[in-house]
């Protein structure tokens, strides 16, 4: 894929993250713990896992052994997000009132939009709209397609290799970032928008408020977001040896305003009260000595260049799944899904060293069902019960360690025997014609 398509799907991406349709909202139990409620946006929905692969609000609900009910719908902003909660029916306020955790993440759609809509404007004065489109058929709902739709790379190309082109789109960027992050305290702060200030921290307050009125005793723990405009130290590289100077440097100027802004954000969100910060910006951004950034290495930035995928990928949700445990000030031995995902990952040995620091805090000793403590449960896991039941009945010394005797006991009668190695097998059937879902999710079902 040639770099400069690169750098022009990142221009008419701007800041992009999915603005897509709504999805469903849905409900697992792991155990009955923990009430976990989820809010949010297309991080928290899970947009573009694949089959198989686990959302951070599933990891936490089995790492927690609860019930989640996940609400998050893709493309939400957070005026929907309130709107949602306040017009949620008897089971949804029911569900809500018993929930011991509320997560949330949000923010981020509302940054795009206004973005989007700033630079569709901007497009329009500079005339690089695409041949056939004109600015009376935006749609309501601005999205990454929009910009595909309407904006005419080519042209947007040859603007910005002009010198005076990129002075002004750099100015464009500069005013965007104002309007966004600007506050009270600023100077001119009436001259800018202050979409943080004045639109997104009132309505997650507001959220606030409204979870509090159905339950008061609720922990509400709200994420920051991450910057995903972070590549490869070699990636990057290759990118500036294979594009034009002007294009590099408005990829330099993009990267630096989207860290800027979710700087910026997270930032602010501390002054946000009652709830707890779980802080996704520093954990996806941790730099090592080179003070190379790993935003890449949670998300699809590096492997989606056409559509600019910004999403977590699994390392991603794992990572958020950390830090939320960590606000929270959990620990479990039985790390679950948590540590079944990390040792899962195809590049989990070169785990960013910050992020693996945290991800150590709450690690499990073991995960029930991985009696070898291989990262799957299968059969072997099951034989492996048997053998050990076969020991242990017989007055002999088990042969595996006390922590996978533990990962062993499935059933939760606190013994170890062929009950726990049926409901192992029973498991790997399940998931082998292609059943989803944790061990736990699976043993809470029967």
């Amino acid at each position: 894929m040639k770099m400069k398509k690169y750098i022009a799907a990142l221009l008419a991406s701007a800041m992009t993250i999915s603005t897509l349709a709504g999805t469903a909202a849905s409900a697992e139990s792991y155990g009955d713990n923990t009430n976990i409620v989820v809010l949010g946006d297309s991080i928290s929905s899970g947009e573009g896992l694949a089959p198989g692969e686990y959302t951070y609000a599933q990891i936490i609900g089995d790492y927690l052994g609860g019930n989640v009910e996940n609400y998050a719908v893709t493309g939400y902003e957070t005026q929907e997000v309130l709107a949602q909660v306040r017009s949620f029916d008897s089971t949804q306020k029911a569900n809500l009132a018993d929930a011991d955790i509320v997560v949330i993440s949000i923010g981020g759609n509302d940054m795009v939009s206004y973005a989007i809509s700033s630079l569709l404007e901007f497009a329009v004065n500079i005339d690089v709209i695409a041949e056939g489109k004109t600015a009376a058929d935006f749609p309501e709902k601005l999205s990454f397609a929009t910009l595909s739709e309407f904006l005419d790379k080519e042209k947007l190309k040859a603007y910005i290799s002009n010198l005076s082109g990129m002075l002004l789109f750099n100015d464009k960027l500069d005013s965007i970032y104002n309007n966004i992050t600007y506050t009270d305290d600023n100077n001119n702060a009436d001259a800018y928008d202050q979409v943080i200030a004045k639109k997104i921290i009132p309505n997650i307050e507001a959220i606030r408020d409204e979870i509090k009125k159905v339950n008061p005793d609720a922990k509400i723990v709200l994420q920051t977001l991450y910057n995903p405009l972070q590549l490869d130290a070699e990636y990057e590289k290759n990118l500036k040896a294979s594009v034009s100077s002007s294009y590099f440097s408005a990829y330099i100027k993009f990267k630096t305003i989207f860290q800027n802004t979710t700087k910026r954000y997270a930032e602010m969100l501390k002054e946000v009260e009652g709830v707890e910060l779980a802080d996704v910006y520093t954990d996806f951004s941790s730099t090592d000595e080179n003070r190379q950034s790993y935003g890449w290495y949670f998300t699809k930035i590096q492997s989606g260049l056409d559509t600019m995928d910004v999403h977590p990928t699994q390392a991603g949700h794992t990572a958020i799944a950390v830090s939320v445990l960590n606000t929270l000030g959990e620990t479990r031995k039985d790390g679950g899904l948590l540590d079944l995902t990390f040792k899962k990952l195809p590049n989990s040995a070169n785990y960013p060293a910050y992020a693996l620091e945290q991800y150590k805090k709450v690690a499990g000793s073991y995960c029930l069902g991985d009696t070898n403590n291989d990262g799957y449960i299968n059969s072997a896991d099951a034989s492996i019960v048997l053998e050990q039941y076969a020991l242990l009945s017989t007055g002999k010394q088990a042969s595996i360690s006390a922590d996978m005797i533990e990962a062993g006991k499935v059933n939760s009668d606190s013994v170890l025997d062929s009950s726990d190695a049926s409901l192992i097998l029973g498991y790997y059937a399940f998931t082998s014609v292609g059943g989803k879902g944790s061990l736990k999710n699976y043993i809470a079902e029967q």
